[in-house]
């Protein structure tokens, strides 16, 4: 029995995969990076200064005579108008002085008749020798004392007369007038401890005060610093401002702190300026037309001062080292040197830039 023999060929398949066997790294594409040319504007220069306001003028009410308060004819911290009573203190006292005095000038007054009318009989009877020497002088004495007399109560009537109208306080301007410092019914008097009745302030119109470095002062216009126009910022919002323009500096430099006083005056007719409050003054002293401003959050800062990133014609990042200026109130920053309005500047994100970087400019107008 023949035992055949079969011999399995098995296909041995060699599977090749379908993509390429290297691929093909992408080349990663340059980044969008807003840009801008640098602008031009007009760049102010100021000093800043803590300062405070103060009343045109403020005056003290307090009262002259003594006697009970007998009213009040005000709305405590309203505007009162000049001339207007302020304050009665109980007058009868005084109108009874009055009469008095009154009474006492009448009787001087007769008394003063009588005397000049003996005088002149006596002086045409010493003539004739029809008196003696000494009646005469006599009469002559009594004349004098009635015409002191008289001067005399007449100056007592004009101070009678002051002391009544002191029982009437008024306002001696229109102001501002703080609350009664006394109510009705109350003694008040002559005496520092119960004198005071209110303080009224002429508010229309304010008074700067601040102290300048005489160095900084130097540089303000020489020819005619009363003419600057000077600001003054609210420390708590510094939105709110109002313009005043210098009118007097002190005339010596304190030796201590190398500074002198300058007062400013400002309008104040809706009354928002107060006497006593604490502001920020912003003082100019240079204008520089033309400047070329780019914004602050544009510039970097390293150890060799302060920087910007250019883009380059072939849109290449580049360093660029530049010296600034003044800072504006909306954020804008002076380049002094180190840039022109034909360059673009990479305008933010600068974390995520190095110089020699391709990128792709997005411009901002």
């Amino acid at each position: 029995m023949k035992v055949s023999s079969f011999i399995f060929f098995i296909p041995i398949i060699f599977l090749t995969g379908c993509g390429d066997s290297k691929q093909k790294k992408e080349t990663p594409q340059a980044p969008s990076v807003e840009i801008a040319h640098p602008g031009f504007r007009t760049v102010v220069y100021t000093f800043e200064y803590p300062g405070y306001m103060e009343a045109e003028q403020t005056v003290n009410l307090v009262a002259r005579v003594s006697g009970y308060l007998d009213s009040y004819n005000f709305t405590p911290g309203q505007r009162v108008r000049e001339g207007q009573t302020l304050f009665v203190i109980e007058p009868q006292p005084y109108k009874d002085k009055v009469v008095q005095a009154e009474a006492n000038v009448e009787s001087c007054k007769s008394k003063l008749a009588y005397a000049k009318a003996s005088y002149e009989r006596m002086k045409e009877a010493v003539k004739n020798k029809a008196i003696s020497e000494i009646d005469y002088l006599q009469s002559q004495s009594d004349y004098g004392e009635a015409v002191a007399a008289y001067e005399d109560a007449r100056a007592q009537l004009s101070s009678a007369n002051i002391d009544l109208s002191y029982c009437t306080v008024k306002a001696p301007f229109t102001g501002r007038i703080s609350r009664n410092m006394v109510d009705p019914g109350n003694m008040v008097g002559t005496d520092a401890n119960n004198s005071a009745l209110a303080t009224i302030y002429k508010d229309n119109q304010m008074y700067l005060y601040f102290n300048m470095a005489y160095a900084d002062f130097m540089q303000l216009p020489q020819n005619s610093p009363s003419a600057l126009p000077v600001t003054i910022q609210d420390v708590n919002n510094p939105e709110k401002t109002w313009i005043a323009s210098l009118d007097y500096r002190s005339p010596n430099v304190d030796l201590s702190t190398g500074t002198i006083t300058v007062r400013a005056i400002a309008r104040n007719p809706n009354g928002d300026l107060l006497s006593g409050m604490y502001v920020k003054v912003v003082v100019p002293y240079k204008s520089v037309p033309k400047a070329i401003v780019i914004p602050e959050a544009s510039i970097s800062t390293n150890q060799g001062g302060r920087y910007i990133y250019l883009v380059t014609p072939d849109d290449t990042v580049e360093f660029r080292q530049v010296k600034v200026g003044t800072l504006t109130p909306d954020g804008m920053r002076e380049i002094i040197s180190g840039i022109t309005t034909e360059d673009r500047y990479v305008t933010k994100a600068l974390i995520n830039i190095r110089p020699g970087m391709k990128i792709k400019p997005i411009l901002k107008f």
